[in-house]
């Protein structure tokens, strides 16, 4: 049975499965970091018995059913908690990250407050797609570290982005639920590429249906404390991670953006982003 190793941030995870469904890992972990020679944390083993797919860790299903998308759903939200649960070597920040010329833009926020929206639109002017989910920097470093996988968007940001992407013009290049669409980020930007990038903006999406644009640039001390919100390893860190926080924002513009729709990105949005 073949197996795909994952690595991220110094951790790494094996994932054993039937050569049958070889295209759904491709299509979900070509961008991600693999190291062949890491010794996995964890191992999960996908199994198929007839039109039937499970995923399991040890003894424990953690999905049976015959949706492939809700295989590919649970298995990146399983690949991505065992790389960041016991992590302490940095911040895990539950975040998205663009970059332009080796700088980076991270998008820190909860699920929900339209980082997959944000990022997927700026994928489509020009920027390099990094992560919609979580980012990595290490202890006294401002380099992102992102696991990459195929952008999940949600339903109202399909919508939101059809008049700069049309998904069903690539259906068959993209995997969707009834909740979520995946969409490979070379289908909105084709000369995306993975590189080292360094935050040099920190912009936190505020999606609110029908809300007013709104750009508010944030004070050291707001940014931090927001940020803190977004740390996801903070129980394992020297001090929760409150002085990697405040080392980071101390160093960065941060900025807050509410926003209704894309559409609204333009004039004084675009002038703070790295060119």
């Amino acid at each position: 049975m073949p197996t795909h190793v994952v690595s991220f941030a110094g951790q790494s995870l094996a994932i054993k499965y039937p050569s049958s469904i070889a295209a759904l890992i491709e299509f979900l972990y070509q961008d991600a970091n693999a190291d062949p020679a890491a010794i996995p944390n964890v191992t999960l083993n996908i199994d198929t018995d007839g039109d039937q797919l499970s995923l399991q860790q040890g003894t424990q299903t953690l999905y049976r059913g015959s949706d492939e998308s809700e295989l590919a759903t649970t298995l990146i939200q399983q690949t991505i908690y065992h790389l960041i649960d016991k992590n302490k070597d940095g911040m895990a920040l539950h975040a998205a990250a663009m970059s332009k010329n080796g700088k980076g833009i991270i998008l820190p926020g909860a699920s929900g407050r339209g980082k997959t929206t944000l990022s997927t639109w700026l994928a489509t002017k020009g920027y390099n797609y990094l992560t919609d989910e979580y980012v990595f920097i290490g202890e006294n470093t401002n380099i992102i570290q992102a696991f990459s996988r195929p952008p999940n968007v949600k339903v109202k940001g399909i919508d939101a982005l059809d008049s700069y992407f049309d998904i069903n013009a690539h259906e068959d290049q993209t995997i969707r639920s009834s909740q979520v669409a995946m969409i490979p980020p070379r289908l909105l930007n084709p000369n995306s590429k993975k590189e080292e990038a360094v935050v040099s903006l920190i912009v936190f999406p505020n999606y609110k249906e029908g809300a007013e644009y709104e750009l508010e640039k944030l004070s050291k001390a707001r940014a931090g404390l927001t940020l803190m919100e977004c740390l996801v390893n903070a129980r394992n860190l020297n001090g929760h991670g409150f002085s990697e926080a405040t080392r980071l924002v101390r160093d960065t513009p941060a900025y807050l953006l509410t926003y209704s729709s894309v559409n609204q990105l333009s004039g004084q949005f675009q002038e703070i982003l790295p060119r």
